[in-house]
């Protein structure tokens, strides 16, 4: 199974909202609400993303794994939402749809980002995983990842506590 890696288009907007609903709803039940992963859309927010899609830039940037020519994974890279290093960058999201785990799209993907990270000058690369997330903790620490044993807690997405533990990689 080959697997393709590229920047994400405009056309690849509807494919990574199924994706992150497929992916969170598989992933996270043990940690998100029932009635929040049943509500979720992948069709919500698709605008905006397609309009980030368009105009891409280091602040933002997607990265989709193809396989057969479809989009089954996605990356974000982005700004750091809570910088711990002035030269850094945040994987914001890894998501693989759940047809394709344990296949290792997720750790290609993961390097990939890491070296668009590095790349681009930046000096450390850092990301939030939800805590007991092992599956997810097990991919970042094969990929050099270092948890730093720092977390927050945050109820602003689910309505829910939500637990996230910080990991970070030198560049």
């Amino acid at each position: 199974m080959p697997i393709k890696l590229r920047p994400a288009s405009v056309d690849d907007a509807e494919a990574i909202g199924n994706i992150r609903v497929s992916a969170w709803q598989a992933a996270y039940e043990a940690f998100m609400p029932k009635d929040f992963l049943n509500a979720l859309d992948p069709l919500a927010n698709l605008d905006a993303l397609r309009e980030k899609l368009a105009q891409p830039s280091d602040g933002f940037m997607v990265n989709v794994a193809d396989v057969d020519g479809s989009a089954v994974a996605f990356s974000i890279l982005g700004s750091p939402r809570y910088a711990t290093h002035i030269l850094s960058t945040e994987l914001w999201a890894l998501n693989v749809h759940p047809d394709f785990w344990r296949q290792g799209i997720g750790r290609t993907l993961t390097f990939d980002t890491v070296n668009t990270a590095k790349t681009l000058g930046f000096q450390c690369i850092e990301l939030w995983c939800i805590h007991g997330n092992l599956p997810a903790c097990a991919t970042y620490e094969g990929c050099g990842f270092t948890l730093v044993g720092q977390e927050r807690t945050s109820s602003t997405l689910t309505g829910h506590p939500l637990r996230e533990i910080l990991y970070t990689k030198a560049l």
